[in-house]
């Protein structure tokens, strides 16, 4: 799970600090429309942050955790393939749904297969892991957005599904 949160943090913050400016300039819009967008992510990860528990204790931690890894990889690539603000709108919204499942369903996880005794040990291994990878990721997404944002998208959107292909095998 270290190696596996690693990685895919890594991949999704090599866009996010760079998905507004991505946007405003593939429309061709003002920044202040693309703000707009914002909250389309957030509320929708609120909301799925409140009913991950229950989907995730019925189906299981490690398929949800799957999935969710395969789905946030697949609306990367959909991202960098977006041409009409609506599009954008719910393709963020669907990044907000499927980043709280995987968060939850790995916390449930890790809970499930560490003793009690060494858990803060195994939480903080995994938040060491997810603050690394958002120090590599930008600094890694940024030389490769000047180049391209496309290859820039589809690297995150590889080491998301990477993630989610290991885990289920």
């Amino acid at each position: 799970m270290f190696f596996g949160m690693l990685l895919s943090t890594t991949g999704s913050s090599m866009i996010w600090p760079f998905q507004m400016i991505y946007i405003t300039e593939k429309l061709n819009v003002e920044l202040a429309v693309v703000t707009m967008l914002v909250p389309f992510q957030s509320l929708s990860g609120i909301t799925a942050s409140f009913i991950a528990g229950p989907i995730i204790d019925r189906t299981g931690r490690k398929g949800v955790m799957a999935l969710s890894l395969v789905m946030h990889g697949l609306t990367f690539v959909l991202l960098s393939q977006a041409t009409t603000l609506w599009q954008f709108g719910v393709l963020l919204a669907m990044v907000g749904i499927f980043n709280p499942l995987y968060r939850s369903a790995s916390d449930a996880m890790m809970a499930d297969l560490v003793p009690p005794k060494d858990r803060v040990d195994a939480y903080s291994l995994l938040r060491m892991s997810n603050n690394l990878g958002v120090a590599i990721g930008p600094a890694v997404g940024g030389f490769i957005a000047t180049q391209s944002y496309t290859v820039a998208f589809l690297l995150a959107a590889a080491g998301m599904v990477t993630y989610g292909l290991m885990m289920t095998f």
